[in-house]
């Protein structure tokens, strides 16, 4: 089976944006609170909408987390 890793080009305030987005999540999760946009939207000063683009990122970010404080 083959494996095909697709990778895209972003901008550098896009990549900012995915790390910002990182540092909520995480924060949001250490402080046992429930991840959603309006939560995420509210943290990040932006509206909920906006987060659309980004919501298969914001749930890789999340799998990630949350599996990253399991093991700690």
């Amino acid at each position: 089976m083959a494996l095909y890793n697709y990778y895209e080009d972003i901008t550098e305030s896009e990549a900012d944006f995915i790390i910002d987005l990182y540092k909520c999540i995480s924060k949001l999760v250490r402080d046992g609170r429930p991840v959603t946009l309006v939560g995420l939207a509210y943290e990040l000063g932006i509206r909920a909408i906006e987060l659309s683009d980004y919501l298969p990122q914001i749930v890789l970010i999340l799998d990630k987390v949350e599996e990253e404080y399991q093991v700690q």
